[in-house]
């Protein structure tokens, strides 16, 4: 098959704010006989692409690309082509992608923790993505979609990796009272992480996230706007819940510091926060009197395990429907750009872009 020819890609093409553009590349074939082509059918933008597109200090620092550099580390397709000792997959199959290019051999890698990976390459921050029309990826970085989930959609596996993850991190028991704090994406896909295990889930926004909270109540959580100060507002919904001295556990997924500081507030003695978001800045925190006396715990979780997607796949087969939910917007290549806009509105949950049709 001759896959050479130029396709289109969504490329960051120099430092600074902005500079989104939508370039022409190299139609990529096989090089090596682990390898997958696959024709890109959904891509999600985060706010990690609100970042590269910002071009922050932290992503400066942390990805030092080469340029340009094709966006979108969330992404799905169909097989069209697999490499001589690809054995799982095969042409016409609807897969996504790990995008931690991990070395598999360091001390992390062997303890199975590949998103600490000492020597790790994320494609679409890193290296070039799948915001393009064809992709080539390594087997392993691969898996196989239920069939249940659109082509549009498959991309949202990605984020709900990262729910799965922080579940994995902080496991939560049937019963138990859990805050979930932000309703993007990720707070959403904990809520039905959660849920799923049987727990009580609280989803807490603020005013302007009316559309997002609906989603998180027809998920099955409690919807909570915060107004007042000092966590009260939530507490009365832990209360009304049977939580009569605090949750068992809160997820911070906003990456707001004053939702870390709510979050050890509503957790009972002894109970556990694990830190999802991403804040911008350092945070004051009672160390003393809530990590010490009271014996309260905050567990970081960063993405996801490799051996976290094979959750992920499972969950899908039953919860293809609700994870479905979380996607409001869909655009074509030409618009990659857009979904920052988007993004920043607050109207969009999860904006895909479908490079390719099905």
């Amino acid at each position: 098959m001759n896959l050479l020819g130029k396709i289109k890609a969504g490329a960051k093409v120099k430092e600074g704010l902005g500079n989104f553009e939508v370039i022409e590349i190299e139609k990529p074939r096989l090089r090596d006989v682990d390898d997958i082509l696959f024709r890109v059918t959904s891509v999600g933008m985060c706010g990690t692409d609100v970042s590269i597109y910002k071009w922050t200090d932290t992503i400066a620092r942390e990805y030092h690309p080469q340029f340009p550099l094709v966006i979108g580390h969330e992404m799905s397709g169909i097989v069209e082509e697999v490499g001589t000792n690809v054995t799982k997959f095969k042409p016409g199959d609807h897969i996504t992608v790990n995008e931690h290019i991990f070395c598999g051999k360091c001390d992390q890698c062997k303890a199975g923790r590949t998103c600490i990976c000492s020597d790790r390459d994320i494609l679409g921050c890193h290296i070039n993505g799948g915001m393009t029309e064809y992709m080539v990826v390594r087997q392993k970085n691969c898996f196989k979609l239920p069939d249940c989930v659109p082509h549009y959609a498959g991309s949202i596996a990605e984020p709900l990796s990262v729910a799965v993850h922080a579940a994995e991190r902080v496991p939560v028991e049937r019963g138990q009272i859990v805050v979930v704090y932000g309703v993007g994406t990720i707070g959403l896909g904990v809520c039905i992480v959660l849920l799923e295990a049987g727990a009580k889930v609280i989803a807490v926004g603020v005013e302007k996230d009316e559309k997002r909270l609906a989603i998180a109540k027809e998920l099955g959580a409690v919807p909570v706007v915060t107004r007042r100060p000092e966590s009260a507002d939530i507490l009365d919904v832990v209360r009304a819940l049977g939580g009569t001295s605090g949750a068992d556990v809160a997820f911070e997924c906003s990456g707001a510091s004053p939702a870390l500081v709510s979050a050890l507030e509503v957790i009972h003695p002894a109970g556990k926060v694990c830190e999802v978001g991403i804040p911008g800045k350092d945070i004051a925190l009672d160390v003393g009197g809530q990590l010490v006396f009271k014996e309260k715990t905050v567990v970081g979780s960063r993405a996801f395990y490799h051996s976290t997607w094979d959750k992920t796949m499972k969950l899908l087969e039953t919860n293809a429907d609700k994870a479905e939910k979380l996607i409001t917007h869909q655009l074509p290549l030409e618009k990659f750009a857009d979904a920052i806009d988007l993004i920043q509105s607050g109207e969009c949950i999860k904006a895909v872009v479908c490079p390719s049709k099905n």
